[in-house]
């Protein structure tokens, strides 16, 4: 059983490795724009966001939790996530989504860049150590998640593109099999929610104590 998902998994990886590399790729050009647009940023608005930081930091530092805080940040986070997939798995049905599925995944990557960024521009050393802990748990899983729905949702459009001239793909199988591809990849973005609410915060707290 474990040999067969090998063999299908590198089978699939093979037919859409060029999927991935642009996928990656736009992801890629993401955070590099995030970063840069760091460099851009008004004096006055830098000023405003290291004020939210510090405020951040002191909340981290000198409040704990309730459970009905962290019930309603869970909620917020998966709800999110799931928006993410089934926006993405939804753009996959259309011929038009392409553009927008790729405005997802560079989007992705531009927050990530920004906050990266912006830590790494203010506090140097501990603002790098800070971004690792508040962006690195979560997004191990999550940014896989979506970009093997990015790519599981245009590889999918332009499916239905071919479909007009090439009348013997199997629509309904195709369609079952993408959208339990694009459920897997939910359950992975649940998963990732659950580490951003309940293990980053943990390290985000003994980190923000070196910097407030």
């Amino acid at each position: 059983m474990l040999k067969l998902f090998r063999r299908n998994a590198a089978d699939y990886i093979r037919a859409n490795i060029v999927a991935y590399f642009f996928m990656i790729l736009i992801f890629v050009i993401g955070i590099v724009i995030g970063a840069m647009a760091v460099k851009t940023l008004p004096d006055e608005q830098k000023i405003e966001l290291v004020g939210y930081l510090r405020v951040f930091f002191q909340g981290l530092t000198e409040q704990s939790s309730g459970i009905g805080t962290t019930q309603s940040l869970l909620a917020s986070v998966m709800g999110n996530n799931s928006r993410i997939i089934g926006i993405m798995w939804l753009l996959g049905f259309t011929i038009v989504g392409i553009p927008f599925v790729l405005f997802m995944v560079c989007l992705r990557g531009f927050v990530i860049g920004f906050t990266v960024g912006f830590l790494v521009n203010e506090y140097v050393m501990k603002g790098l150590l800070f971004a690792i802990v508040a962006v690195l748990p979560h997004n191990f899983l999550a940014v896989p998640a979506i970009l093997a729905t990015g790519v599981a949702a245009t590889t999918f459009s332009l499916m239905l593109v071919r479909r007009k001239h090439h009348s013997k793909d199997n629509l309904f199988y195709n369609s079952i099999a993408y959208s339990v591809f694009c459920l897997a990849m939910l359950v992975i973005m649940l998963g990732a929610a659950l580490i951003e609410v309940f293990v980053s915060p943990v390290f985000m707290k003994l980190v923000a104590h070196f910097i407030h």
